[in-house]
């Protein structure tokens, strides 16, 4: 039996849905964004332990990690279609998107480490 033509299909599907994730991230981060800066300008000169005092607390860790999420996503779309674009030839276009997803996923989880570990006490 055929799928129903109003499904998309193949690049279409990713594509659109591709536009929509650079979108919805794009948007998460503007009030992600300023509540980031907000927390390093009110942590600019203070010392360390006040510093890990406020990245101690439940509520701010956990928009840090929403800020981090979010901007992870967003750079990794936002790269894949400038590889999309940018990057002929089968190989190098493989390699590039493996190598951007790889990357995508260290820089998330380290920094999600690292915030977890402040979260935790460690």
């Amino acid at each position: 039996m055929a799928a129903s033509s109003s499904t998309p299909r193949g690049p279409m599907k990713s594509a659109t849905r591709d536009f929509r994730r650079q979108r919805t991230t794009a948007l998460a981060l503007i009030p992600l964004a300023l509540f980031l800066i907000a927390l390093l300008l009110a942590l600019s000169g203070a010392d360390y332990e006040t510093a890990r005092h406020y990245l101690g607390n439940p509520i701010v860790s956990f928009l840090v990690i929403l800020t981090i999420v979010s901007a992870v996503l967003h750079m990794r779309v936002g790269m894949g279609e400038v590889i999309e674009d940018y990057v002929h030839g089968r190989f190098f276009h493989v390699l590039a998107l493996t190598a951007n997803i790889l990357f995508c996923v260290a820089v998330g989880l380290a920094s999600i480490y690292a915030a977890l570990k402040i979260l935790i006490g460690f």
